[in-house]
């Protein structure tokens, strides 16, 4: 048995027995792992009344070999984000993002980059910007950095460059934008604008702390919002729960 330390994001906790939990984590040297915390409702060093979602932490946990499910043994908090739990949007925005991580992440898939961007996106909506705006740039980043991201430049069909200053079709099952002339026999797509694809293509490349203060037209954030929920609704077979409040 190994003991490992890491900073860590709780994306779920779970009553087990009388007096313990079962905490899911996002860590940024382990991935997503599942931690048994014995008696936490009792006594764990550095623990007191159980571990709230979103909070973002040190903890120390024994690696099991024969178990997906790890013994926490240490947590110490490094902040509860309490200014996102003020503002409902922010919250739900936030929580969202949680899931999405809960979601698109698998178990033991360490992936750094995306632990950075999840606990930078968090300290954006803390400190600055839109939480809508916060939101789609997590997404647009997320996507890229698991290689689920769309192709958002060329035709996936026939590798055209797409016209930015037009409407294209964009189709979830092709996994990308379609030119008029392919997009004739795709009969499952929707429209999407050149201001929408020109934002997407933006986001893309920026750091997540250079998306605090960016602006970005209500009506492309709308198509935006619609076009994304279409395409990760596809991807995971499913609708999200948060969807419904954010």
């Amino acid at each position: 048995m190994d003991f490992c330390k890491t900073p860590a994001i709780t994306l779920r906790r779970t009553d087990y027995k009388d007096s313990s939990q079962i905490i899911t984590f996002y860590t940024r040297d382990y991935g997503r792992i599942q931690t048994l915390a014995k008696g936490l409702k009792r006594s764990v060093k550095g623990i007191s009344g159980g571990i709230d979602l979103l909070t973002y932490n040190n903890i120390v946990f024994i690696q099991r070999e024969s178990s997906t499910l790890n013994i926490l043994t240490e947590w110490v908090l490094r902040d509860d984000f309490h200014l996102l739990r003020k503002n409902s949007k922010k919250y739900y925005s936030a929580l969202y993002i949680l899931e999405l991580v809960r979601e698109f992440t698998e178990e033991n898939d360490k992936n750094e980059h995306l632990f950075d961007l999840f606990i930078n996106t968090l300290y954006e909506m803390v400190n600055r910007g839109d939480p809508t705006v916060n939101t789609i740039a997590f997404e647009v980043q997320m996507l890229a950095l698991i290689g689920y991201l769309p192709e958002m430049n060329h035709c996936v069909r026939c590798k055209a460059k797409m016209d930015a200053k037009s409407f294209s079709s964009f189709s979830a099952s092709e996994g990308g934008l379609l030119c008029s002339g392919c997009g004739r026999s795709i009969r499952e797509k929707v429209k999407i604008s050149g201001g929408a694809i020109a934002t997407i293509n933006f986001l893309v490349g920026k750091k997540i702390q250079d998306t605090g203060r960016l602006s970005i037209q209500s009506l492309i954030q709308v198509e935006i919002r619609k076009l994304l929920i279409y395409y990760l609704s596809f991807t995971l077979n499913k609708k999200l729960k948060m969807w419904r409040y954010i």
